[in-house]
């Protein structure tokens, strides 16, 4: 009898704990996955997308400093910068050449533009710029 008790009692508590790992498990997949920026994956992206002139005159040191950068830049500007460089990119451009620029980075600005054009769609392709589609 106490055999039986002991059965029926993990087959409910099996029941009851797939029933709960499955709807969780349901609810976790229609939510959007969440971008993930890897620095090394981003360089190799726009070492690809970069043309032969600009690739072969910066070294990657420089090319991982200016990711880095550039990747602060877009996360920590106040909503109101944000917007100005938004409808504005060649503010986003000279901000960011200006700052290379005062940390020592020995970089013109037309190698400047073409990074940043490579990671704005490398930012793209992973889906952190632009709406995200939410499931309902």
């Amino acid at each position: 009898m106490l055999g039986l008790v002991v059965a029926v009692s993990l087959v409910v508590g099996f029941v009851v704990a797939a029933g709960l790992i499955g709807r969780e498990t349901r609810r976790l997949s229609l939510q959007p996955r969440q971008p993930v920026w890897r620095l090394e994956e981003a360089a190799v992206f726009v070492e690809g997308e970069l043309p032969f002139e600009v690739a072969a005159k910066t070294d990657p040191d420089t090319l991982r400093e200016l990711l880095r950068i550039h990747l602060n830049q877009l996360q920590f500007n106040s909503e109101s910068e944000e917007s100005q460089e938004l409808t504005d990119p060649s503010a986003a451009l000279q901000n960011l050449y200006r700052y290379a620029r005062t940390k020592q980075i020995e970089i013109s600005r037309p190698t400047v533009e073409a990074i940043m054009a490579a990671h704005l769609q490398y930012l793209k392709l992973i889906g952190a710029l632009g709406a995200t589609k939410t499931h309902r």
